[in-house]
């Protein structure tokens, strides 16, 4: 009790001079730099949610390449924990052509094509099987609204789709007319690629594929755990080696600012050897005369330690609770801006405080304090008391 009095009457003393200045400086800048670090974390969690969001709705978890009567195999992975379910899928890839419009999308890009089953459980499919359910003279097709307005279509438009086809002569192409049904908007699920909804039986009745080309869709209860579950069957194709590369480049995205962020934190403390520095050499009559009380020096050196910590621990506290406060609050800061400057896009629906980034970021600043705070101490053990009396005198 009595180093943490004597402690925090120095903290608080108003004779501390520029000390007491660069310890307030050093308060404030590691609860800015701390708030800011916690919530540019959350907003690149968010960020990835919504990107998993994404991903995981519209394409395949897995997908097994095998063909229909290889029910054995089919049977295993379904018995496998974690898998959900197991669909007939079918994904290729096709031009499309426009007669008499001028397709908005980048030429030379082309489309996707999913072919799904009419009782498929997927929550995408489902909403395009009550688009495209009614038989026509043309096979239908179903898109989403921005999709469909890139390609310039509208409602019972006829357009041809263009797909490679491997034969025993080669690869050949064929083309095949379809007929679009009507908007269907699947907002942010289905804006942002170029896929057009297609029935399997309408693809293998008009020889775009055949039986033997329709393969599993897979869905999975966690679909990070894709090559844990289904790493060992060379059949099944997970999403990590489609979209493995793009997932790593944000991990490593979300490391270089957490470093950048962190030397910032760093430099911020680093003001609190200086403070500390200062104050010591400020208070060298003091330890003069503890020391002549029978003081040892590392009880003196210990309430000179307690100082710095209530600076570096209060900084961490209120710099924590203020970055979750605005990150809890960072979507309608951001669309407060948005007003103002119509460029902006936001990718995330709510920033995402996670235990683990604040778990990692407290430890790395408390570590970061702690070398802070030891730091100055050794100039407790190079005072002389008998110069720091004569200098009183």
């Amino acid at each position: 009790m009595f180093i943490l009095r004597v402690s925090s009457r120095y903290l608080l003393s108003k004779r501390s001079g520029n000390s007491r200045l660069i310890n307030v400086i050093s308060f404030v800048g590691l609860v800015l730099g701390l708030s800011l670090l916690i919530v540019v974390l959350s907003v690149l969690n968010g960020t990835r949610d919504k990107i998993d969001d994404y991903i995981f709705e519209i394409f395949p978890h897995a997908i097994a390449r095998v063909s229909p009567d290889q029910n054995l195999l089919l049977d295993e992975l379904q018995s496998l924990p974690g898998v959900t379910s197991i669909e007939q899928f079918v994904d290729l890839r096709g031009l499309l052509n426009v007669q008499g419009s001028t397709p908005r999308a980048e030429p030379g890009l082309g489309i996707e094509v999913y072919g799904f089953e009419p009782d498929s459980s997927n929550r995408t499919f489902r909403q395009m099987y009550t688009v495209i359910k009614e038989p026509r003279d043309l096979p239908l097709a179903g898109m989403d609204f921005p999709v469909a307005i890139r390609y310039g279509l509208a409602r019972g438009d006829t357009f041809t789709l263009t797909v490679p086809i491997v034969t025993a002569r080669g690869v050949q192409f064929k083309t095949v007319a379809f007929r679009y049904a009507r908007p269907m908007m699947l907002g942010d699920r289905g804006g942002r690629s170029r896929i057009m909804y297609v029935q399997i039986p309408d693809l293998i009745a008009h020889g775009i594929i055949s039986h033997d080309q329709v393969h599993h869709r897979i869905s999975l209860e966690d679909p990070y755990q894709a090559d844990v579950i289904l790493g060992e069957y060379p059949e099944v194709v997970t999403w990590t080696e489609r979209f493995g590369s793009y997932y790593q480049a944000l991990a490593m995205e979300k490391t270089i600012l957490f470093v950048l962020l962190l030397f910032v934190i760093g430099l911020v403390i680093m003001s609190v050897i200086s403070g500390q520095a200062m104050f010591i050499n400020r208070k060298s009559s003091d330890i003069a005369i503890l020391q002549t009380m029978g003081a040892e020096l590392r009880w003196v050196s210990i309430v000179f330690m307690c100082q710095g910590a209530i600076i570096v621990v209060s900084g961490i506290i209120v710099g924590t609770i203020l970055g979750c406060v605005v990150a809890h609050f960072a979507y309608d800061i951001m669309q407060f801006f948005e007003r103002d400057a119509r460029n902006v896009t936001l990718y995330f629906d709510k920033a995402n405080v996670s235990v683990q980034d604040l778990i990692w970021t407290i430890s790395a600043v408390l570590l970061v304090g702690l070398v802070a705070i030891l730091r100055p101490l050794n100039l407790v053990f190079k005072k002389d008391p008998v110069e720091s009396l004569n200098r009183m005198v």
